[in-house]
């Protein structure tokens, strides 16, 4: 994934609609190296976006000082629109500015196969603790995926992966960049086993 300059700090973008895997992504191949921060962790407490913000400039504060051992931040949210992704190249304009530090901006693009989303979101309890995934309503899943804008170069991001979970449960990782496996069939791939 991210190339690991020595002098960049990370931030992710996690780009999907619910239940697409975001949150098991994170869990199982970033956090060993990735602070997370998700509006999940405040729900019902007031100014999320503005605790969201100090969590991410905290978190990459905490990655430039660490000498490696942190890399940067998730972000974990559904993040569907460029316009509400558009506040994460700010708060790295802001922090570039005042740490001195470049920040690579990522995003992760969760490839939607809808009907797993909400067998997934099925499979989720209805009241759980701020931080951990709950159950949606499936008009929310089937809403959010007609106004999802998969992430471009454009936008300002470094880098794009896209991510899909396979049939085993693993998670197949692609560049963006690169024309998908059904476009052509040499494209690049890496596969992570879940």
């Amino acid at each position: 994934m991210p190339n690991g300059d020595a002098d960049t700090v990370d931030l992710i973008v996690l780009v999907g609609i619910q239940a697409s895997g975001k949150t098991t992504f994170y869990r199982r191949h970033l956090e060993a190296d990735y602070s997370h921060v998700s509006l999940d962790n405040w729900r019902g407490k007031g100014n999320v976006r503005r605790k969201e913000h100090q969590a991410i400039m905290a978190a990459l504060a905490a990655a430039a000082e660490s000498s490696g051992k942190v890399r940067g931040v998730v972000v974990d949210n559904t993040n569907i629109t460029a316009e509400t992704r558009k506040r994460y190249f700010e708060y790295a304009d802001e922090f570039s500015r005042g740490a001195g530090r470049p920040v690579q901006v990522i995003a992760c693009f969760f490839d939607p196969d809808v009907q797993n989303c909400l067998d997934r979101n099925r499979q989720r309890p209805k009241d759980t603790p701020p931080g951990v995934p709950y159950h949606v309503p499936p008009a929310a899943i089937r809403s959010f995926h007609r106004r999802l804008e998969p992430p471009t170069h454009k936008e300002g991001f470094d880098e794009i992966f896209r991510v899909r979970i396979t049939e085993e449960g693993g998670f197949l990782v692609e560049d963006a960049a690169r024309p998908r496996p059904d476009d052509c069939a040499d494209a690049g791939r890496a596969d992570i086993e879940g």
